[in-house]
Parts: C-alpha cells; structure tokens; sequence
C-alpha cells in the first residue's frame, strides 16, 4: 500500500510539472509580441476646408475636440513587424500614404507591406492633399492651407510611428468580438433611382471586433477596434473639426482607462450611416455605445493571438466602365450641377494632356497574419457592406478582423449588386473622385479574388 501510494504521489507530481510545464510555454508563446503604442495631435492650426461634402461654403471654424493620429506597433519572437497607423481623417489618398511609407522605410528599416494607413472617415476633419480637392472649389489660397497641412501631417505620422517603435514592450495579444446597433444601411430605391436615406431592411454589418494588447501583469495599454458605419453623424452645415463618432468613442474609452490608447478603424461602411444623425449629441451617444461595445468585450472571454507575424500588400487592377465620350463632357460644362462642371472640366483637361482617359486603377489590398489565431485583411477606398458579409462567410477559418478605407481612399468600391442599382455608391461618387466613371462589372470578383491569393500566401507561409 506504501507502494501504491507512492506511486500515486509520483504520478501526480509528474502530472503537475508538465501542467506548469505547458502552462510556462503557453504563457511564454503569448507574451512572445512586443508592442508599443503612439499619439500626436492633427488638430489643424488655421482656419481649413473640411472633406467629404461638396455643399460646404467656407472653412472650419474651431474644434469640438483635437483629433489625432495613432500608431500600434507590434513585433513576433523572429522579428517580424507590423505598423497600424489610424488617424481621425476621411482618409489616406496614395499621394500622401506613399511618401510617408518611404520616409519609415529609409529611417525605420519598416517594409511597406509593415506599414498600414487607415482612417476612420470622419467628415469633420480637413482636406488633404489629393483627396477630392477639385470638387470643393477651393481658391489658390485654401489650396496652400491643404498642402501645408498634407505637409505636417507627413511629419507627425512619422513622429507617431516613432514612439511606437520606441515605446515597444512584452505584450500579450487577444481578440474578441461585441456588437453596436446605430449603423442602417443608407441605399433607399426611390422614383428616379437610389438615394442615401434610412433603409432599415437593408444589409449591416453590426460587429464589433476588439484587439487588446497588455503589458506586465495584465495592464491594458490599448486597444483597437473597428465599426462598419460611415462616419457621418455630423452633417454639411457642421464646421468644427471633430473625429465624429469614432472621436467621441476613443475619448469615452480613453477617460475609462487612463494611460491606454484606444485606436479606430473602420470597417466596410461604404453604405452604412449612423442613426440617429445631424446633432452634436448623436455623434457623442453613438460613440458612448460604441464605447461600451468595447468595454463589453473586454470583459468577457477573448482568444489570445499567437504565432508568426506575415504581412502582405499586393495590388489589383481595377477597370473603369467606358468614359463619357468627348462630346458629353463638353456638354456637362454648360449644366447648372456644379459638381458635374468641375469634373466635366477635369476630364477634358486629362484628355488634353493625355490624349486618354484612365482605364484603371491600382488597387491595394493589405493582410496579415498571427500564425492561426487571427487574419486581418485591409481594403482600399470606400467599400460597402456586402463585401465584409461576404468575405466574413468565406474566410471563417481564422477569427477575421476586416477593414476598409486603408492604404488609399480613391473611390467607392461598390458590391455587383451595388454596381448595377447605381446611386451614390453605384457610380455617382465618381464625379466627385474625379473618375471617368464607374467601375466596370468586374470589380467584386477582382476585389474578393486578390483577397484569397494574398490571405492564401499568408497561410500557406505559416503552415510551414
């Protein structure tokens, strides 16, 4: 029986070393990311023209609350990296995404396939360079106040990018999801086609996905989460900067949790708005709720991220539909619609210059990928809800965190479905774009097409 007994101890205490053991490596496989987070301040200093909607008269006048750029760094066990850069803007054109890339890769040594620009569409926030600047109609002198503003935008996004890196420090990594319901689908069939309204049968996309990043002893230091809501509970007639509701929700998670960081991005929102809108106080509640969203998720059970960091960005070629022939730009210039004359007027002026309209556009699509635990995936412009339904359903091997508006914001990106309804999101963005049309019918299969190949390399490069 003393036998027994002692055998039934050894058992026991072999079973406890090898529990401690795996425990020890399971910890150690999760606190094997280093991460560092960052904010700078992008309020503008002078009075500026505010993106997204053409009907504004004259510039910004104040702030509700500074709006800010912020950078999450992370890095694997082999050195692997990845830069997420958010920022409070309606968005990242190429021409200012592309020469801050290759000012982090000469002083940082960071890939751009490390490196992703994202935006959280917020229409309160100024005009930068590139970005729909024809179709304001500003003067030579509000022109000068984009560019100076473009220019030290450049430079805090590198500054931001530099404390995270100098911020790095063990970290553990987990996901989770929640939910926030103020977002309806936006696209209402009317007599003379579709038009942005409240659709309340039409398709959303209602989650919420939450990256949590600890420091020692299970400190929270920041988290970044994501909506597909288009950032627009501020109208036209608003003139003070602001981050919208993404602004307000960062804020409210940030009072919560003082000393961490709380980093937006948005999700495929091309034809979803907020709900209720036009008010400062909606924006503020809807950023309250989705606040709460997150807080939710952190509370509750969350899977922790693992594995080897891949990064990729990869383009695809997207074809525009044939342009309006010569004849018809030259007869949009006589029209009343101001919005059709500057774009009639900037075509021909390509024509002229170029002897051609555009045929296509470089697309980019961005992944990465934590060893098995989580995909995330990055689309360019302003990509609507049926994407991410879709992708969500043929991706669901790996927990998928979805983002659009990333990299370069240079149109709508409209589903089939979308396409061939027309409206806003259809094709008549364009104009304000400065396309030569729409999309051709090609463009979803091209999209979801190059979002296989590229999370295929991804996995393919883990499995090994």
């Amino acid at each position: 029986m003393v036998i027994v007994g002692a055998m039934r101890i050894t058992i026991l205490s072999i079973a406890f070393v090898l529990a401690l053991n795996h425990a020890a490596r399971t910890t150690a496989r999760e606190e094997l990311w280093k991460a560092g987070l960052a904010s700078v301040d992008i309020t503008p200093t002078e009075p500026i023209w505010l993106a997204g909607y053409a009907a504004r008269t004259h510039p910004s006048e104040g702030a509700v609350h500074p709006i800010y750029a912020k950078a999450l760094a992370l890095e694997d066990s082999r050195k692997n990296r990845l830069v997420i850069v958010t920022s409070d803007l309606l968005g990242f054109t190429r021409a200012l995404s592309e020469p801050i890339a290759r000012k982090l890769e000469q002083r940082f040594k960071l890939r751009r396939d490390q490196v992703l620009f994202t935006s959280s569409h917020t229409h309160t926030a100024p005009v930068v360079r590139e970005y729909m600047v024809f179709a304001y109609g500003l003067t030579p002198e509000q022109e000068a106040a984009v560019e100076r503003y473009s220019r030290m935008l450049e430079d805090r996004v590198v500054e931001v990018v530099r404390g995270a890196l100098k911020d790095m420090a063990p970290a553990r990594l987990s996901f989770g999801r929640g939910e926030a319901g103020f977002g309806v689908n936006r696209r209402v069939a009317g007599s003379k086609g579709y038009v942005i309204d409240v659709n309340d049968a039409g398709p959303v996309d209602h989650e919420v996905p939450v990256l949590r990043i600890e420091g020692k002893g299970g400190r929270l230091r920041g988290v970044i989460f994501s909506y597909a809501c288009h950032n627009t509970t501020l109208t036209g007639e608003f003139y003070q900067v602001s981050g919208d509701y993404a602004g307000f929700a960062q804020v409210a998670f940030e009072k919560k949790h003082p000393g961490s960081r709380a980093l937006f991005v948005l999700g495929c929102a091309g034809d979803t708005n907020p709900y209720p809108r036009s008010e400062l106080k909606h924006a503020e509640a809807h950023g309250v709720e989705l606040a709460e969203a997150v807080e939710k998720v952190l509370q509750g059970p969350m899977s922790p991220v693992s594995g080897d960091l891949r990064t990729a960005l990869e383009y695809t070629m997207l074809s525009f539909a044939p342009p309006p022939a010569k004849e018809e730009l030259e007869a949009r210039l006589q029209e009343k619609d101001r919005g059709r004359q500057r774009h009639a007027r900037r075509m021909l002026d390509m024509l002229q210059r170029d002897g051609r309209l555009p045929a296509q556009y470089p697309y980019p699509v961005h992944a990465a990928q934590f060893g098995k635990s989580l995909t995330l995936v990055a689309l360019g412009g302003e990509v609507v809800v049926d994407y991410s339904l879709r992708l969500k359903k043929e991706l669901s091997g790996n927990p998928l965190l979805l983002m659009a508006y990333a990299n370069d914001v240079m149109a709508y990106i409209p589903s089939l479905r979308v396409l061939k309804e027309g409206g806003y999101e259809g094709g008549g963005s364009m104009i304000f774009y400065g396309r030569p049309g729409p999309w051709a019918e090609d463009v979803e299969e091209l999209v979801v097409k190059k979002v296989h190949e590229v999370v295929r390399k991804l996995t393919m490069t883990n499995d090994k």
